[in-house]
């Protein structure tokens, strides 16, 4: 039996990548030295596939937050990366209500709607997240098969209180201490925090739905 290897940036990712199972599943803490330092320790677990896993932002401005997606194509810093049809098939592609097409690599939290907008213009991306590209590169250098699943928290139109570039720890845990602070020091962030927990509750139930529907890689 092949050994599925999961990448994810928080914890809260981690539990739902639990029922990815048989899988081995590390954390990035959302950074890019945390992302290869998670990559290479599921290397040395002997996995021989990778996927990307967890939440995304969303750059079209059609597509809200809950949507599953499963895209086919991750553009990293002008070159595109094809994620595996096999393993896309596998974690559900053929779904109707999945959402295919390009995924943006970046190296930073956007949090500005308006530039949300100009990537998907620019670019043509329906979302964007920080772990895919890499997953993407290093399956590449490596010759292992990759897949990205992922689920929309903010949509295009959703402007993120400062405190979300504070959030992570490189474990992926919630540096609940320094948001805290930043709320002290900026308390206008608490709505856009509570508009953006909402979103998020929905992404995490939509997504914890999606992969509890089967055991997806019980026959890979």
């Amino acid at each position: 039996m092949q050994r599925i290897g999961v990448l994810v940036g928080m914890q809260s990712e981690a539990k739902l990548a639990r029922h990815l199972y048989p899988a081995a599943i590390e954390a990035s803490g959302a950074t890019k030295e945390g992302a290869k330092s998670a990559l290479k320790r599921l290397i040395a677990a002997k996995v021989t596939s990778i996927v990307s896993f967890g939440f995304a932002a969303g750059l079209d401005p059609l597509i809200k937050a809950g949507t599953i997606l499963l895209p086919n194509v991750i553009h990293v810093r002008g070159k595109d990366y094809v994620s595996d049809p096999a393993l896309r098939l596998k974690l559900g592609a053929e779904k109707s209500r999945i959402k295919v097409g390009a995924l943006l690599h970046s190296d930073e939290i956007i949090t500005a709607s308006a530039e949300k907008q100009k990537l998907f213009v620019q670019t043509g991306c329906v979302a964007l997240d920080m772990e895919s590209g890499i997953v993407a590169q290093y399956c590449e250098d490596h010759k292992i098969p990759f897949a990205v699943l992922r689920v929309v928290c903010d949509s295009a139109a959703r402007d993120l209180p400062p405190l979300a570039c504070l959030a992570l720890s490189h474990d992926g845990n919630l540096k609940i201490s320094q948001m805290a602070k930043s709320l002290l020091v900026n308390p206008a962030q608490i709505s856009g925090l509570i508009k953006l927990g909402v979103d998020a509750g929905l992404a995490y139930r939509q997504l914890n739905n999606f992969v509890h529907q089967k055991n997806m890689f019980e026959s890979v």
